[in-house]
């Protein structure tokens, strides 16, 4: 298959998968994650696939879901609705239940959902340029999936999620979010010597292991919190009568998402 938004290559038993709009810091469009899909049901299924590693091409890894004007999709029927609000969270879920392990190289703006895809992944390894933080609440929004409950010390996730902020990477190896900090220009060579060492292990057994450390985060309640989540954000996204959001809204609508980032960040400066 012909990607446009994303690369994906296979050497040695190693997949790569590179989000690629780096305009846009590659932030995760409808047509992005589709592509997303499709190529993590490409790694699923080929046997000769060992490890994934993914990363972003540019100076992020992804700034999250693509709320740039023009993207809603008000026309959709209302039977779709919830399918399509959800799209996004599950897409990215995919990342977690693939049977391969999978190792994200974060090089730079890991940011709202691009935190959590960046977190989803097995293992995090991240350049010194990297940052990554949850500021949708700054804008009445929350996060696509509850995964730092299960990752991080709870200060530390209250930190991130009631404030918004953004941590830089030495942090976020303090925090746990983080296994290991290179050099930006060492990330994809350290990325793919872990993901190399991986694949020395029989696929079977790597693949035994990712499936039983998965079960534990069942017996935790982990789908179970993730479908309350995305109830949580439906109601969310559905409210009325919130001037804060009301008003960023009408900024996004009529200036532009510069100018919505400008007004929501700003008083955090």
């Amino acid at each position: 298959m012909d990607y446009e938004n994303i690369r994906l290559e296979k050497r040695e038993g190693v997949a790569t998968l590179t989000l690629n709009r780096p305009e846009k810091l590659n932030a995760l469009s409808s047509g992005l994650l589709t592509e997303f899909a499709h190529a993590l049901d490409d790694v699923d299924g080929d046997h000769d696939v060992r490890v994934l590693v993914l990363t972003g091409a540019g100076r992020a890894f992804s700034a999250g879901f693509d709320i740039s004007p023009g993207q809603a999709h008000d026309d959709r029927p209302a039977t779709a609705h919830w399918d399509a609000t959800h799209q996004g969270a599950r897409t990215i879920m995919k990342l977690w239940h693939l049977r391969q392990p999978t190792i994200s190289a974060v090089n730079g703006y890991a940011l709202a959902a691009g935190n959590v895809l960046a977190m989803t992944a097995d293992i995090v390894i991240a350049s010194e340029a990297a940052q990554f933080g949850e500021p949708e609440i700054r804008h009445v929004a929350h996060s696509p999936a509850i995964l730092l409950p299960y990752m991080i010390p709870f200060r530390h996730l209250h930190w991130l999620y009631y404030t918004g902020d953004t941590i830089d990477a030495r942090t976020a190896e303090k925090w746990n979010m983080v296994n290991k900090v290179v050099p930006a220009e060492s990330l994809m060579e350290e990325a793919h010597r872990v993901a190399a060492r991986i694949a020395l292990v029989p696929p079977y057994a790597a693949q035994t292991m990712k499936r039983s450390i998965k079960g534990a985060y069942e017996k935790m309640g982990f789908s179970e919190a993730f479908e309350n989540h995305l109830m949580l954000r439906m109601m969310e996204s559905s409210a009325a009568d919130v001037p804060e959001k009301e008003a960023l809204d009408a900024i996004r609508q009529e200036q532009g998402l510069k100018a919505f980032l400008e007004a929501r960040d700003g008083p955090f400066r």
